[in-house]
């Protein structure tokens, strides 16, 4: 094939799925993520591309220099986890069907930057009509979510160019309350991290999942949320499985794919 290439998520190393699968097979983290990296390669090859075609227990434990009962335990655990039969789970949504060519890049460049424009003047007439003057965090917090307005983020984090409307009217309809819900957090999740420095980038995360869905616009959800965190043993650092126990923050919590696997309950 001429072009061979695959995408891995950068925070892939950190998903907490591996330990799961580990904890299953009885095998290293090191020894799964080598066995998933030769599955992705051989699925970015495949006739038809996200199929784990070829792959063979035997040739891959060779590869990795570890027994090939050690490989087929790692595959088995994977099943229903990144697996299903010889299917990578989630390749369509992260591998696309091209790379975008430099005249791509370069348009969505100038799109970007004549939106970043059209949101610094939204934001300098939303100044004019405010009263009070926020302090430094929220007033950054606010030029974050008229941006976001103007270019929304897709799941794969590319801007599209928006524009649509009045941005400044559209965000006061629904403002996320940052501090609400991270009081919230603190008050349910008391055993897990504290937030210390509420960034612009996390209220930018935080914003999306408020705005995703109307359900989720109201405190009643987010307590509702952390009160079935608190349940979850793995969340809240009370499976040590040999190692340092994991403990979510509000930062792990409110990123896009973690929020999903945590409502589609699987850390029970």
């Amino acid at each position: 094939m001429a072009n061979s290439w695959f995408r891995v998520w950068t925070d892939m190393v950190n998903d907490p799925k591996w330990r799961t699968i580990a904890r299953v097979s009885k095998q290293k983290i090191g020894d799964v993520l080598g066995v998933y990296m030769h599955m992705l390669t051989l699925a970015a090859n495949a006739t038809e591309r996200g199929r784990t075609e070829g792959f063979n227990d035997e040739d891959i434990a060779t590869a990795l220099d570890i027994d090939t009962e050690q490989v087929t335990a790692i595959r088995e655990a994977m099943q229903g986890r990144v697996l299903d039969d010889d299917r990578l789970t989630g390749w369509e949504k992260r591998q696309p069907q091209r790379e975008d060519g430099s005249a791509d890049r370069g348009r969505s460049f100038r799109e970007r930057k004549a939106a970043e424009k059209q949101a610094q003047a939204a934001i300098s007439s939303a100044s004019e009509r405010t009263r009070t003057q926020p302090n430094a965090t929220e007033r950054q917090i606010r030029e974050e979510e008229i941006r976001e307005e103007l270019t929304p983020s897709t799941p794969d984090g590319v801007d599209v160019a928006s524009g649509a409307g009045n941005p400044v009217a559209q965000v006061e309809k629904s403002i996320c309350p940052h501090q609400d819900i991270i009081a919230l957090y603190h008050e349910v999740l008391p055993q897990c991290p504290r937030v210390r420095d509420w960034t612009p980038a996390r209220a930018t995360q935080l914003r999306a999942r408020w705005n995703e869905d109307e359900s989720r616009q109201n405190l009643g959800y987010w307590r509702r949320f952390f009160e079935y965190v608190a349940t979850c043993d793995f969340l809240v650092g009370k499976q040590a499985g040999g190692g340092r126990p994991f403990m979510a923050d509000l930062e792990w919590l409110t990123k896009s794919s973690n929020f999903t696997k945590v409502r589609e309950r699987k850390y029970e």
